[in-house]
């Protein structure tokens, strides 16, 4: 029988509990993102900066605005490089990023099932669903730039924007348009997230290809519509807890910086996955591990209710 939310949200927090080693995919998604993110810029720098520095000038002593002026030149020069190189940056990381995050869900699914999971869990979950998971991030990711249609008629209206912010009152009905442009997208990439919340846990836990996955997560989102937005707005609260946190703490300190950053990753990125996984494993119909029931090792459990 299908769990509710409440004891989906209680279950995967005891599940997280038990295997805190989840968070090991997250951190290190963080640590090879961020390395591959410092090659790519330091690269982006070079192709900039790198005449300034042939022609025996240090930018580093440059004035800020000379400087800015200096790479906005470079950047309109150089235009089809910096996109290609932005792209490739992008599927790169993307890549990274599903590899780590079918890690997560593999592990987040084998606890759920056993009670336990290991990094051998991350490992194959990763190599059997990483290119699929990609693809489908992309697929995703272009569905959300669709959304843009919504601000084409206003940014169409609002005409030359120079001249819009020397009168805007010649074109206000235009700025309206774009406004509500630009608010109709931000509801369509809402629903989008909410309603696609699913689709790569059902892509990990059933090995699906990707149409398939994004169909599987819809229709088990259609049936399940009330307790995916309660996890939805849950995770969501968790994530801007995290987010503003260094806020009301200290904006400047490094250290808060640091602790908010590993809170996120050790705590909720890991949460959050155990508690999607539950609840696509639960409304599938699948059979869980349950320590109110099960013994400590799952194993000795199965072994002991053999001759029954």
């Amino acid at each position: 029988m299908p769990e509710d939310i409440g004891t989906i949200i209680n279950k995967g927090f005891k599940t997280w509990v038990r295997n805190l080693k989840i968070s090991t995919p997250f951190v290190l998604n963080s640590i090879v993102g961020g390395i591959i993110s410092f090659f790519f810029f330091a690269l982006i720098g070079l192709l900039l900066l790198g005449p300034e520095f042939e022609s025996g000038v240090d930018p580093t002593l440059l004035p800020p605005e000379q400087l800015f002026s200096i790479m906005g030149a470079a950047v309109l020069e150089n235009i089809s490089t910096v996109l290609l190189l932005g792209l490739i940056f992008y599927l790169l990381v993307t890549f990274v990023q599903a590899f780590f995050t079918a890690g997560a869900i593999g592990m987040a699914k084998k606890a759920a099932e056993t009670g336990d999971t290991g990094l051998s869990d991350m490992v194959n979950a990763g190599k059997i669903n990483a290119f699929r998971l990609f693809l489908v991030s992309v697929l995703m990711a272009l569905l959300a730039l669709v959304g843009i249609v919504f601000v084409v008629p206003g940014a169409l209206a609002v005409g030359d924007l120079s001249l819009f912010l020397d009168n805007p009152e010649a074109s206000l009905r235009g700025a309206g348009m774009f406004s509500l442009g630009i608010l109709v997208w931000v509801l369509y990439l809402l629903i989008l997230n909410l309603s696609l919340s699913l689709v790569g846990y059902a892509l990990v836990v059933d090995e699906l290809d990707p149409i398939e996955a994004i169909s599987m997560g819809l229709r088990v989102f259609m049936g399940n519509k009330l307790d995916v937005i309660i996890l939805w707005v849950l995770s969501l609260s968790l994530s801007f807890v995290a987010s503003y946190a260094q806020e009301f703490i200290g904006s400047d300190s490094g250290f808060v910086l640091i602790l908010t950053t590993l809170f996120s990753l050790i705590v909720i990125a890991p949460l959050t996955a155990v508690w999607w996984t539950r609840l696509y494993l639960t409304k599938t119909c699948r059979n869980l591990y349950d320590h109110t029931e099960l013994l400590c090792d799952p194993n000795e459990f199965m072994n002991n209710n053999r001759g029954f």
